[in-house]
């Protein structure tokens, strides 16, 4: 039979002796989710996207093709307050430097100037 009875001097012996304390290394498991969810989230504001834009021709081009075909168009645009947002559409109409397409809730004429990505 197990004998329970413990007193000072061997709890103390047993800290001193043989538990060893992995000091932070214990935390790690659990500080690491939110270490590496805050790198994700600075990487992802960080991440440069720009190589992904297209060039005034191709912008242009994609237009036309969308609106010949009457196709429902999505357009990722540079707002007024300069952050990037996306419109679903269909292209009405395509002049040399701005584009009007119909969206559910009207209207809206872009500048190609202001368009990143037509899809």
């Amino acid at each position: 039979m197990l004998n329970h009875h413990i007193d000072d001097k061997t709890v103390q012996n047993f800290f001193d002796y043989y538990y060893h304390d992995r000091g932070m290394l214990k935390w790690q498991g659990f500080m690491l989710s939110d270490h590496v969810s805050a790198l994700r989230k600075e990487h992802k504001e960080t991440f440069d996207d720009s190589f992904m834009y297209m060039d005034f021709q191709s912008v242009n081009e994609e237009l036309e093709h969308k609106g010949e075909n009457r196709v429902k168009t999505e357009v990722t645009y540079v707002n007024d307050d300069g952050n990037k947002s996306v419109i679903n559409g269909i292209v009405m109409n395509l002049q040399p430097n701005q584009v009007t397409i119909m969206t559910e809730d009207g209207e809206m004429v872009l500048s190609i100037q202001q368009i990143l990505i037509v899809q």
